[in-house]
């Protein structure tokens, strides 16, 4: 009896469902798929990444289970009319397309654009093989039928394209196909460039530049510095462009255009971004919208009374939802980042579509602009910053900064957190609508995560002792808002370096050897530019512990950590707080986001268990947090070198540099470690930071390009430029 019942409910709803579902993973994947570059938790995007894989799949499913006929059914149930299963096919294959905002989860998918072909061939013989087999029986939706099915081949042709042009093979040959073309450009925009910045009076806080004009400069060099991403670099005159303007604008319009730039390629590799935006597209996606839209009037004239009512609904459902989704994509086109750099390439008045589009993005596009909180630092207080606070629809990036750090780790204790302090109105509106839904969404993803834990035992390879021999994910991390002085500082200090890259009393081989002096700095030039002036130090002692990339970021951590928490300053220092945020984010890099910084990082993982291990060593009873840790091994008997222990060399150095520098001690570990994340930005391909734009966004990929675009960047086989020579 019972499984009669499963066998009734399972006959009616089958088809039904999956059908349904199909649409819904739509909706959810158009809505949610953009937040995963907002947001850096990894609980989101592992569930758009479970809703990507189930949408094609649920699609497929849905296609062979209408193509099969039953033979023989229960009795009472209710079969889908066969009109309705040709029409339903159209509308899955419709949904096998995909949204605009996702087509490839990973860099990986564009690869497999093959594949996808493969899939859709089956699909619309699937598709066509249903026709057949009901059409001859029963044309009553023969013509709406056809009309979404020409839909449907429209968005997965568009589909497979996208993918196929983002695929990294294909996308070098895009680019350098352009190369001409662009450096045209470049000449006949530097002027427009020039004139703009004339008269710019520059204070680094300051975000005079408005975001429409922010998006135009963002998109021009975005197309010069996408060649970064084949391991090209700028051509001399491109280089001299990007110079100029970003010497020329404030450190925060600098952080703006940047943020801008890299949305541009997320979307390059991740949307449908290189086929949606030409004319071309802009036709047949017309073609698609019109068909569904005249579906809906055929199928509204066909007298209701013959057709089953609840398909009838489930078809009105499909309808209306395939509209208001192709609507949706048309208001999120318009108003893209996409569309305000078209608009505002041209002169504005040439062209009446243009002037018309410029006038109607415009008055909404400012609200884009970043926007601040008030930040204080836990758990004293007493520090307060300004924080980029942008409400979350409106940002383009997670704004956002991640920490570890190894002595709270040793204790299973979370880094401290900052928290804010102000909020903007329409912050906490946004905050009252969406916690709830985000905080289901992250309990859902946890629940699976801590299942997957226990059944694989995934919590690190640990010795016999019960001693984890690596480090790898730690669930001890902070989350703390990004601080726009922070970045004011970052500015500043490859504005300075940069300065030595092109230097009119210096010849141009002389230029390029600063700039690969710049380029393989790893703390290391720093030390030395600031120990010149310094002649009580010997330069020798100050380099020895920069040979190895990994063991001097955990050095540097851990002498940064202990001077950090024995001082008690009268006065707050911004280098102090800098030179802690900025050892804890590289540690973060080197825990949690290895394939980051693997490059450079080498078996950082497996060290960091064995300093974890020495430092748990050093908890006695009377340890209660971290600041009583760093007392404690700070006043373990001292040592007259570095040992092969990275533990013993962070007590060593921070004595040193307590002794040597006193007051200018902040001054050296914050520039210090401005030089190590900028070598580990620039010595990652492009290929790397690319891959961590859909998980929130890195202050590491905006070191990068901040490095590219000021001309500190080096290629052995070219230079500092494409056309030096040697």
């Amino acid at each position: 009896m019972a499984f009669s019942s499963i066998s009734y409910l399972w006959n009616k709803w089958n088809i039904r469902g999956f059908v349904i579902s199909s649409l819904l993973l739509q909706v959810f994947l158009h809505f949610f798929a953009p937040l995963r570059k907002k947001i850096r938790n990894n609980r989101v995007p592992f569930l758009l990444w479970l809703a990507y894989l189930m949408a094609n799949w649920v699609t497929t499913f849905a296609i062979g289970l209408i193509s099969r006929i039953p033979s023989n059914l229960v009795a009472g149930a209710a079969e889908v009319d066969t009109a309705f299963r040709a029409f339903w096919t159209s509308f899955l294959l419709l949904h096998l397309g995909g949204s605009n905002t996702l087509t490839a989860f990973s860099l990986e998918d564009n690869t497999l654009w093959q594949r996808h072909l493969f899939n859709l061939i089956l699909q619309v013989s699937a598709v066509i093989h249903v026709f057949v087999q009901i059409i001859p029986n029963n044309k009553s939706l023969v013509l709406p039928t056809m009309l979404v099915f020409l839909a449907g081949v429209i968005k997965n042709v568009e589909r497979i394209l996208a993918l196929n042009l983002s695929s990294l093979p294909r996308f070098k040959e895009w680019v350098l196909s352009q190369q001409e073309s662009l450096d045209d450009t470049g000449n006949n925009s530097i002027v427009e460039f020039i004139d703009l910045l004339d008269g710019y009076s520059r204070s680094e806080e300051d975000a005079k530049l408005a975001e429409s004009t922010v998006v135009k400069h963002a998109y021009y060099f975005f197309q010069i510095s996408k060649v970064f991403l084949t391991d090209l670099i700028f051509t001399r005159r491109q280089r001299q462009i990007s110079q100029e303007y970003f010497r020329a604008i404030s450190a925060m319009d600098a952080l703006r255009v940047i943020s801008v730039e890299l949305h541009f390629i997320y979307e390059v590799l991740h949307t449908k971004a290189l086929v949606i935006h030409t004319k071309w597209s802009y036709i047949f996606r017309f073609v698609a919208f019109t068909n569904v839209v005249m579906a809906l009037v055929l199928f509204n004239r066909l007298k209701e009374h013959q057709l089953p009512q609840l398909d009838v609904k489930i078809t009105y459902i499909l309808l209306f939802g395939g509209i208001a989704l192709d609507v949706i994509a048309v208001l999120m086109l318009v108003f893209s980042d996409w569309t305000v750099a078209g608009v505002k390439w041209y002169k504005i008045g040439s062209y009446n579509l243009d002037s018309f589009l410029y006038n109607l993005v415009y008055a909404a596009y400012d609200l884009r602009k970043p926007q601040f909180a008030t930040c204080e630092v836990k758990p004293n207080g007493k520090v307060t910053y300004v924080v980029l606070d942008t409400p979350l629809l409106l940002r383009r990036w997670s704004e956002s900064i991640s920490a570890c750090n190894l002595l709270s780790e040793s204790l299973k204790e979370s880094p401290r957190k900052m928290y804010k302090c102000d909020w903007h109105w329409r912050n906490i509106a946004f905050s009252n609508i969406c916690s709830f839904a985000l905080y289901m969404t992250e309990k859902v993803a946890s629940c699976f995560h801590q299942a997957v834990d226990t059944i694989t035992g995934s919590y690190g390879l640990r010795s016999m002792d019960g001693r984890r021999l690596m480090i790898a994910n730690t669930e001890y991390v902070s989350t703390n808002p990004f601080i726009t002085r922070l970045w004011i500082f970052i500015f500043k200090e490859v504005r300075r370096k940069s300065e030595d890259t092109n230097r009119n009393d210096l010849t141009e081989d002389e230029n390029a050897i600063n700039t690969k002096k710049i380029y393989a700095a790893k703390g290391d030039l720093f030390l030395s530019t600031v120990l010149s002036k310094n002649n009580d130090l010997n330069f020798k002692f100050s380099l020895r512990g920069f040979s190895d990339y990994e063991d001097s970021i955990i050095t540097w951590h851990i002498a940064t950590e202990i001077l950090y928490n024995i001082e008690n300053p009268t006065t707050e220092k911004e280098e102090r707080e800098f030179s802690k945020i900025l050892s804890d984010y590289m540690l973060y890099l080197l825990l949690n986001q290895p394939n980051v910084v693997s490059a450079v990082a080498g078996i950082a993982q497996i060290t960091l268990a064995r300093t974890l291990w020495e430092l748990q060593g050093c908890i006695t009873g009377s340890t209660k947090n971290v600041e009583s840790l760093c007392k404690e091994i700070f006043e373990r008997p001292a040592y007259t070198e570095p040992t092969k222990s990275l533990l013993d060399g962070g007590i060593f150095w921070a004595r040193h540099i307590e002794e040597e520098f006193k007051e200018r001690k902040w001054e050296v570990m914050s520039g210090v470690w401005v030089e190590m994340l900028s070598y580990a930005a620039t010595h990652i391909n492009g290929e790397t930071h690319v891959q961590v734009l859909s998980r929130g966004g890195e202050l590491l990929a905006f070191v990068w390009l901040l490095m590219i675009h000021f001309g500190c960047f080096y290629r052995p086989e070219w230079g500092p430029y494409y056309g030096y020579r040697h």
